[in-house]
């Protein structure tokens, strides 16, 4: 019975003991290692582990680049093992003898080592390049002009399979812009003798001043595939990471020309076309009808935010409206072009011949190296004044010019001013004298007929529509243009004129009171335009149509509304 106790506690013992005890091994892969070559290292520790090893020590000389867990368990004589293995991609990060820490695992730690690395191979020439990666970078023009574009391109050519690789951004030894073009192409491409699969993908760089300009190496990172295999799955390919540089490349950047106009935008480009469409498109306009001027710009090897603000001179009796401009970048495999766009609303305030002067646009052509202008042609109008809305250029100017084409005659002319004051004053006294009676006869002859006095605003009413024609016009002007306050003064001068010159239409909102929902809902958004705290944007086209279904609807309705039943009257009389 003793003897079967202590059989039975050294087997409890000898399990304890292989489930609790931790060894760990450490393997490197490959050993010596080789400069921007990855290294494998795999701790395998045998037994329990609670928790994650801390591999920061590491990172003094490797660049953990991924790290992999995997535990096993397996049976022995009936005996349990455990095991795990962290498997660490690293790039080491120089080269000479490299310290390996120990790293903890619980309570055992791995054993403190060196691993040599040795200089990668020299690089050799293109006709003699046998390498199984290559990264090729070549930058034209390599003598640009400041703020000119240049194309940067980078060639990877690889006849191994590559996985996950990772290219780092350009960077610049001074101030440049950088963008990258399109997607890349993929190719094949013969190398002594060997094909290789090829991916090319390009940059912009516009440097920012003159003098020399370094575009630092590029660095790629990528797996490929190693000759051992995994001790985990020895079908399954094991990875390493290889990290390739390019070569520098350094521009020498020259400064804008000195024949290049003074204050003019510095516009550097392969191409440049001005283009301008007017709409409606016609030599001759009505006062106060609106006309849109668009003025098309493209720039072949520029960026949007180079061109410069496109402006028009007002000649004499022109307002001008710019909207806001329209840009755009389009690349292509050949590099960017700019693109802008701007109107201009033109309205004409006086009658008369006006022109609008040539638009000249200096810019410097990269290609032939010399001075272009571009330029759009002088344009005429003819302002053709709109009939009833002109007074009479008699009362303006014949009689000043009569009085002051005489003046050896000014003594008399008190005189014969009274005299014909007077006689004009008895003439008039004695005209409406005999309208007066007439007025009264005539009334007598109606007995009092009511419909004369319905009628009697009728006179009133043929003098507004003059009146409403000009706020009219003057409303379709400004929403046009998006001018709030003009559309409101508008507004307000078409309302008293609707509605009889003594009704005092003070406010928008009174006039909201008698027109239709849609006009009045436009009202209301253009008063919380006008006196709002945050007043946004506004646009005066859909005040305008409502405006146009409006008048229509009164015209329709108001007749109706009393002159009816006068009209039976007339008929009893």
């Amino acid at each position: 019975m003793v003897k079967r106790l202590a059989r039975t506690l050294a087997a409890l013992a000898m399990l304890m003991h292989g489930v609790v005890w931790a060894a760990v091994t450490l393997d490197i892969t490959p050993d010596p290692a080789v400069a921007n070559q990855s290294v494998e290292l795999s701790f395998r520790v045998t037994g329990n582990v609670d928790a994650d090893p801390d591999f920061s020590p590491l990172e003094k000389s490797f660049e953990i680049l991924s790290r992999n867990r995997q535990t096993t368990m397996s049976w022995i004589n009936g005996n349990s093992e455990q095991s795990t293995t962290w498997v660490l991609n690293c790039m080491p990060r120089e080269t000479g003898r490299l310290s390996i820490p120990a790293i903890s695992f619980g309570p055992q730690a791995s054993t403190a080592r060196e691993l040599a690395v040795g200089d990668a191979p020299a690089p050799v020439s293109d006709a003699n390049d046998d390498a199984d990666i290559m990264l090729k970078v070549s930058a034209s023009p390599a003598s640009p002009y400041v703020q000119q574009q240049v194309i940067y391109t980078v060639k990877l050519l690889h006849r191994v399979e590559l996985s996950n690789p990772r290219l780092s951004q350009p960077s610049t030894s001074s101030d440049a812009v950088v963008k990258p073009l399109t997607n890349g192409r993929q190719f094949t491409e013969e190398v002594n003798g060997h094909s290789y699969d090829g991916y090319e993908i390009k940059y912009v760089v516009f440097a920012q001043k003159s003098g020399k300009l370094r575009i630092a190496p590029l660095s790629l990172t990528t797996e490929v595939v190693v000759g051992h295999r995994s001790v985990f799955d020895p079908f399954a390919q094991s990875l390493g990471t290889k990290r390739i540089e390019s070569e520098a490349v350094e521009l020498k950047v020259k400064p804008v020309p000195a024949s290049f106009p003074s204050g003019a935008t510095w516009l550097p480009a392969k191409r440049l076309r001005i283009h301008e469409e007017w709409e409606p498109d016609l030599t001759s306009a009505e006062v106060g009808a609106p006309l849109t001027r668009t003025v098309f710009l493209w720039v072949d090897g520029l960026l949007a935010g180079q061109l410069p603000a496109l402006k028009l001179s007002a000649p004499s009796g022109i307002k001008l409206y710019p909207d806001q401009a329209q840009t755009n970048d389009q690349d292509t495999a050949n590099g960017y072009t700019a693109v802008a766009q701007q109107k201009f609303a033109i309205i004409a305030s006086q009658a008369g011949e006006t022109q609008f002067d040539e638009m000249n646009l200096p810019w410097w052509n990269v290609e032939t190296d010399q001075l272009e202008i571009a330029r759009l042609p002088a344009r005429t109008l003819t302002i053709n004044a709109v009939l009833g809305t002109q007074p009479p250029p008699v009362a303006a100017t014949s009689t000043p010019s009569a009085l002051t084409a005489a003046p050896t005659i000014t003594s008399l002319a008190p005189v014969m001013i009274a005299a014909d004051a007077r006689l004009w004053r008895g003439i008039a006294l004695l005209f409406g004298f005999v309208w007066l009676v007439t007025l009264a006869l005539w009334w007598r002859s109606r007995q009092g007929a009511i419909p004369i006095v319905a009628n009697a605003g009728a006179p009133t009413t043929s003098q507004s529509p003059p009146h409403s024609a000009r706020a009219t016009r003057d409303l379709k002007a400004a929403c046009a243009v998006n001018d709030a306050r003009g559309a409101r003064d508008a507004l307000l001068a078409w309302g008293q004129a609707q509605h009889n010159k003594s009704a005092n239409v003070r406010s928008l909102r009174e006039l909201a009171r008698g027109v239709g929902t849609a006009l009045a809902t436009e009202l209301s958004t253009l008063e919380r335009h006008l006196y709002g705290i945050d007043a946004g944007p506004w646009q005066g086209q859909s005040l305008w149509q409502a405006f146009q279904r409006e008048p229509q609807a009164t015209k329709d309705k108001e007749p109706l509304a009393q002159p009816l039943p006068k009209l039976f009257k007339f008929g009893a009389g």
